[in-house]
C-alpha cells in the first residue's frame, strides 16, 4: 500500500529505504510522517487537512488489514477443523466396506475380482478393459449384457493379478454408447495424509474420503 507525503523536505538520510518507499508498513507510515513534521518549512506548514486525510488514510488501511489478518486466522481455523473432522471421520471407517466414485480395482492372486458401476438406460452389451500404472491396457474381458441400473459384475477369474484402473463400456441396441459411472470399493484398512488431503486405504488402493458414496458394516 502506497502512503502519498506530500511537502517532506527532510534530507536523504531521513528518508526510508529505496527498498520501501512504494510499500510502507505502519511503524514506516509513522516515522516518515514525524519526519516530515519536523523538517516542514515553518513559513509553509502541511495544511491541517493534508495532514487529517494522511491520518485517515492511515486508520482505514490499518482497519482493513486487521480484517485481512483475522479472516485469514478465520479461514486456517475452518481448514483444521475440516480437517480434523475428515481424519476422525476416517478412523472411524476402518475395517467397513466403503463404495467411492473411481476407477480403482484390485485382481486376487486367483484371478477373481468385482466391482460396482452404474449403467444408464436399459444397459446393454458391456466390456471391462484394465489398465496399469502406465494407461496401457492389458486385458479386455466381455461381460456379456448388462441391464441398467446400479450393478456389482463380477467378471471371468481369469484377469491378471494385480492393481488397475478399469473402464467399463456399454453398447445400446441401437449401437449407441451408453453412459456408465464406476466406482472402487473395499474393506478400508488404514487412512493416510496425502496432498493435504484425508485417504481412505483400501489393500493398495486409495481414495479420498470426499468420494465416498456408500458405507456398509
Amino acid at each position: 500500500m502506497t502512503f502519498p507525503l506530500a511537502g517532506l523536505g527532510g534530507s536523504p538520510s531521513t528518508t526510508a529505504p529505496a527498498r520501501n518507499r512504494s510499500e510502507l508498513g505502519r511503524d514506516q507510515f509513522l516515522e516518515l510522517l514525524v519526519t516530515q513534521l519536523k523538517h516542514q518549512d515553518p513559513l509553509n506548514p502541511m495544511e491541517p487537512e493534508a495532514f487529517a486525510a494522511q491520518l485517515a488514510q492511515f486508520s482505514s488501511v490499518e482497519q482493513l488489514t486487521k480484517l485481512n489478518d483475522a479472516f485469514s486466522n478465520q479461514q486456517a481455523d475452518s481448514v483444521a477443523r475440516t480437517l480434523l473432522d475428515k481424519t476422525s471421520r476416517g478412523a472411524s471407517l476402518i475395517g467397513k466396506h466403503v463404495l467411492a466414485e473411481g476407477s480403482q480395482l484390485t485382481v486376487a492372486s486367483d484371478g477373481s475380482t468385482s466391482f460396482h458401476v452404474d449403467v444408464a438406460g436399459t444397459g446393454g452389451k458391456a466390456t471391462l478393459t484394465l489398465y496399469d500404472a502406465s494407461g496401457r491396457a492389458v486385458a479386455t474381458r466381455s461381460l456379456g449384457s448388462i441391464p441398467g441400473g446400479s450393478r456389482t459384475v463380477r467378471p471371468p477369474t481369469d484377469l491378471p493379478p494385480g492393481v488397475y484402473q478399469y473402464a467399463v463400456s456399454v453398447e445400446g441396441p441401437s449401437g449407441d454408447a451408453v453412459a456408465t459411472k464406476t466406482y472402487t470399493d473395499g474393506v478400508v484398512d488404514g487412512v493416510l495424509f496425502e496432498g493435504g488431503q484425508v485417504v481412505l486405504r483400501i489393500g493398495a488402493m486409495r481414495v479420498s474420503i470426499d468420494k465416498l458414496s456408500q458405507i456398509t458394516p
